[in-house]
């Protein structure tokens, strides 16, 4: 295939971080050498992967809760009782918008008002602005190991502060954190941008100190098929390994079908294996991790409840290696408390009593799984044809060119052309194709699940199902059914 790997020679690479940081120097202290002897002195148990490596062994799915608290001892308390009473066996901490924006200065007003009111004003931890030594202080007084949640395009002083820090994980990429969450940034400026990042975790993996990098599966969170979040997470990954990042996080967020959540995940581990093989990328450690309902909850909170009960049974059967838990409050509230720790409960007696049972190879999602990679088989092979050996270059004119379209995605950089809705069995699948480089074999296959639903509801085939299906969920349906009659 038409591709070549390079990895940014060390030395040059230290040179381009110094001259990025030089502007930073006020913040922070970026000394690397105290950063790996820090990161060399925590207990095992407080390392992302090293964890996650244990319970993958053990056979134990593991959860994942969050925090967004402006405030540290807020965080902090947050965080130990998502673990206490939750059980949670791993944390994330959501950034706010104004850091995953690069807009310090704003984070730092909001987060004086915050203090000054004992409130948090933000929707998330600004960690560039309390700066490496209070971040510190997260990794020390938490129990379980830490993850780093953003959004950002721009992730090179977010990423370098978090790791200084101590952290040990974090989510994102130059695609799944600049289309799904930008207008107007270039993807080849955020590529950039995230190979620095990749080679800086690079460096770290060098000096012996395991990070676990995870792929951002939702992207837009809303009916994307699963060739498109498959095929942006094997060329991410790609671009990860490249640079020398060693431990890889990819996923799957929940569609709603069982059968075709299960074989996103399957179909997505067999061809991230495959191109790994394909380019001879050694010793790369991939793991799992499923991301429950991400959508808008049912405000009747039984009702929300159930959703997140019918998240953790979709988790369960996956069989990823861990669940990243979602709660009824997810949009309505800054401080989750309660509802974070029912979620967390919930999906954990739901692991308990399922643990045993297995769903994975039946032949309706081996079909499906068949078919998933299928169609994320001629996306890749696409962007390989035309990137003329820069993976990179591939991707920017996979976009221009609407060979990869994420839907409802806000850049300008997204074609915007494909159009999803689900068919009878509420599967993702294409109302419009777009310019998604399948074969007619693949066409004909969704616009027959197209039409079955069409002649089932009795209805047009148009944008009113994709609208439909968009809200089904926080009405507590999977498919919102209308007629012409």
């Amino acid at each position: 295939m038409p591709v070549t790997f390079k990895k940014i020679d060390k030395k040059d690479f230290l040179e381009i971080r110094n001259n990025f940081l030089e502007s930073y120097k006020y913040l922070s202290d970026f000394d690397l050498e105290t950063a790996f002897r820090f990161h060399k002195s925590l207990p095992d148990y407080k390392n992302f992967q090293k964890k996650l490596e244990k319970s993958i062994q053990n056979n134990k799915i593991m959860t994942q809760a969050y925090s967004k608290e402006t405030l540290l001892e807020d965080l902090i308390k947050n965080l130990n009782t998502f673990h206490r009473v939750g059980q949670a066996d791993f944390l994330s901490v959501i950034i706010d918008s104004h850091t995953r924006e690069n807009h310090y200065d704003n984070a730092k007003i909001a987060l004086e008002d915050s203090i000054k009111s004992n409130k948090s004003l933000l929707n998330g931890f600004p960690l560039v602005n309390y700066g490496v030594k209070l971040a510190r202080k997260i990794i020390n007084d938490v129990e379980v190991p830490l993850q780093i949640k953003h959004g950002s395009p721009d992730a090179r002083l977010l990423i370098e502060m978090a790791l200084l820090a101590g952290f040990s994980a974090f989510d994102g990429g130059g695609i799944s954190h600049n289309v799904p969450f930008t207008k107007s940034i270039s993807l080849k400026e955020s590529l950039e941008n995230w190979r620095y990042v990749d080679r800086l975790v690079g460096l770290y993996e060098e000096n012996g100190i395991k990070i676990n990098r995870e792929i951002f599966s939702p992207l837009t969170a809303t009916l994307v098929p699963p060739a498109i979040s498959n095929s942006i997470q094997i060329l991410e990954t790609l671009l990860a390994v490249e640079q020398g990042v060693k431990n890889i996080s990819i996923g799957v967020a929940q569609y709603g079908n069982i059968t075709q959540d299960i074989a996103s995940l399957l179909a997505l581990k067999e061809q991230v294996q495959f191109y790994l093989d394909t380019f001879s990328f050694k010793d790369i450690n991939i793991s799992t991790v499923f991301s429950e309902w991400i959508g808008g909850f049912p405000e009747e909170e039984l009702k929300a409840y159930s959703l997140i009960s019918y998240s953790a049974t979709i988790a369960l059967f996956s069989k990823a290696n861990r669940i990243f838990i979602k709660n009824i409050d997810e949009y309505s509230k800054n401080s989750l408390g309660n509802t974070m720790i029912n979620s967390l409960l919930l999906t954990r007696t739901i692991l308990e009593i399922g643990n045993c049972q297995k769903m994975n190879n039946s032949e309706d999602i081996i079909l499906e799984k068949e078919q998933i990679k299928k169609e994320t088989a001629q996306i890749i092979t696409k962007v390989f044809s035309i990137c003329n050996g820069d993976l990179s270059k591939g991707i920017i004119k996979a976009f221009e060119d609407g060979i990869i379209d994420i839907p409802f995605a806000p850049s300008k950089y997204n074609l915007g052309k494909m159009m999803p809705a689900r068919d009878n069995e509420g599967m993702v699948r294409y109302l419009d194709i777009g310019n998604l480089p399948f074969c007619h074999l693949i066409k004909d296959f969704h616009q027959k699940k197209i039409k079955e639903r069409s002649n089932k509801e009795n209805r047009e085939i148009n944008f009113q199902m994709t609208i439909d299906d968009i809200f089904a969920m926080s009405q507590g349906k999977l498919l919102n059914k209308k007629s012409r009659d």
